[in-house]
């Protein structure tokens, strides 16, 4: 069996090197991308989340116009009218 001591010398191709420190590099800038795409991905649905937030606050607390409300109630009343009127005319 060797022996591991100080004069053992370990040998490997050029090529072998240079293909381990190229994928090492590749790797490591892989591993950085997806990170930051993982980052701002979340940044997005955070900042989303807050705009829906607003949103459905303002929507649960909006009261339209009392103008608005009124011609509402005037359009019900008179679809009230016009039903009450067929069934008139169609008892005749």
């Amino acid at each position: 069996m060797a022996r591991v001591n100080e004069d053992s010398e370990v040998t490997i191709p050029l090529k072998n090197l240079l293909s381990l420190v190229a994928g090492t590099a590749i790797a490591v800038w892989v591993y950085f991308a997806i990170t930051e795409r993982i980052s701002f991905l979340e940044h997005n649905f955070a900042m989303s989340n807050e705009e829906i937030k607003e949103h459905d606050a303002w929507i649960q607390s909006f009261e339209p116009p009392t103008d608005v409300m009124q011609a509402v109630e005037r359009v019900r009343l008179l679809e009230i009218k016009i039903k009450e009127l067929e069934v008139r005319l169609e008892q005749k």
